[in-house]
């Protein structure tokens, strides 16, 4: 999933509550990968699912002890 050294990439910024970035962290360093290749992974499969709709299921999963519900 890395970038096309010839495909032009842009840098963005996002908040994201504690325990998700945590639990990111957490599973870019098992994979040893960087925090910011699962963001983009997760990003792409968002885009993979709902890409080609125009509206999409807005309600975000509640963050509980450990794990992620709807």
């Amino acid at each position: 999933m890395q970038a096309s050294p010839h495909k032009k990439t842009v840098r963005t910024s996002v908040l994201l509550p504690e325990a998700i970035h945590t639990r990111s962290q957490t599973l870019a360093d098992i994979n040893d990968v960087s925090a910011a290749w699962i963001i983009r992974a997760a990003v792409m499969q968002v885009l993979a699912e709902h890409g080609e709709k125009t509206k999409l299921p807005l309600r975000l999963p509640k963050i509980e002890e450990g794990s992620l519900t709807t």
